[in-house]
């Protein structure tokens, strides 16, 4: 299993109920939408214990591909110029601060 992983961070002055909330209702739907191949799609929440400082993300996402060629043809959708690229990408641009965005690939080995 290999999965793309990436962390984002919310835009400045916005509420990480707002975030989540857009997030999951309007930029989950958008990504089922275009990328109907993922294995998984998770996002896992930072919790910012009370009186801790806020960590430069808020959210760490998993997409789950069965190899690298599948993550590789995912990826060519953002080559494309199309409507479709443009719009997820707006969307993204619209609640999350891109220039905190960190992204990198992994492969699950797992324990028996």
């Amino acid at each position: 299993m290999i999965k793309a992983i990436s962390m984002h961070k919310r835009q400045p002055g916005m509420a990480m109920e707002e975030f989540r909330k857009h997030y999951e209702e309007v930029h989950v739907p958008l990504g089922l939408k275009y990328f109907p191949s993922l294995k998984g799609y998770r996002r896992n929440y930072v919790i910012v214990p009370p009186g801790a400082e806020e960590l430069d993300f808020d959210v760490i996402t998993e997409y789950w591909y069965e190899s690298v060629e599948e993550y590789r043809a995912a990826m060519k959708f953002w080559t494309t110029n199309s409507e479709a690229a443009t719009e997820i990408h707006d969307d993204e641009v619209s609640f999350r601060d891109e220039s905190k965005t960190i992204a990198f690939l992994v492969e699950e080995v797992v324990s028996k």
